[in-house]
């Protein structure tokens, strides 16, 4: 409880030192193993020679093995996992250019609209806790709080969501008299599914406790799953305190 105090303090005192200073944007609040930040100039800075400040066009650099857990001032939290790279953009937006990355908005203490980009989504964030997770072949967002705009940065999606009321096994009991041509019958499903699930958008909304993949312009969703449901406890699990505190503080704002 006195660590949940303290680290409620520090917040706060970070939030209104930084709100300041126009050219900080965050600070680092934790790390495991080795983290840098590049600056404006392509420098590569130690954080702990600069007292884990984080200004406009810096980038936040995780290496193997290694985690950060950054405080913003603009009122979100983002925990980097291993090899992730989070750029700070002075519009005020985030570009995480590789990685997984845990984010939480969850009160807005600017006018400014808050989004993150990747290369193959713009995400426009109300407030909410949600994982991002771009890299190469493995691209995708899973929301557990909240809501977000999803829009392609060219061109439409093709969007299949996933079937609620049907299953397999529905489709297997009706036609259970022929089951010679079984596996013929459920490609044809399969194919009549696909059809009549995709959706052809420029954007959409991600809704709660659903998880979107992409594969280039191909986007599936569906529910959370377990293995991702695990990895929003790990990321709760390394930031500890500091998400606690966070979430206490905007709830009582």
């Amino acid at each position: 409880m006195i660590n949940r105090i303290y680290v409620s303090l520090v917040i706060v005192f970070v939030l209104s030192g930084l709100a300041q200073a126009d050219n900080i944007r965050g600070r680092i609040v934790k790390i495991q193993g080795h983290v840098y930040i590049v600056d404006d100039k392509n420098e590569r800075i130690i954080p702990a020679k600069r007292k884990f400040l984080i200004n406009n066009n810096e980038t936040v650099v995780t290496e193997g093995n290694s985690k950060a857990v950054i405080q913003f001032s603009d009122g979100a939290l983002s925990v980097l996992h291993e090899k992730s790279v989070l750029r700070v953009e002075k519009s005020g937006w985030l570009s995480q250019l590789s990685g997984k990355v845990y984010y939480i908005f969850k009160k807005v203490l600017t006018r400014q609209p808050k989004k993150v980009y990747t290369k193959f989504a713009t995400i426009g964030i109300r407030g909410t806790t949600f994982i991002v997770d771009a890299n190469e072949g493995n691209n995708m967002i899973a929301l557990q709080e909240g809501g977000l705009n999803i829009e392609s940065p060219d061109g439409e999606y093709g969007i299949r969501r996933q079937n609620k009321t049907e299953s397999f096994s529905d489709f297997k009991d009706e036609y259970k008299s022929q089951v010679d041509s079984i596996n013929k019958e459920y490609s044809e499903y399969k194919k009549q599914l696909a059809n009549e699930f995709i959706e052809y958008k420029k954007s959409f909304d991600l809704k709660e406790n659903y998880q979107v993949s992409f594969n280039d312009k191909e986007v599936d969703e569906k529910i959370i799953t377990s293995d991702v449901s695990r990895e929003f406890d790990e990321f709760s699990s390394f930031a500890g305190d500091y998400i606690s505190a966070y979430k206490e503080l905007n709830e009582l704002n």
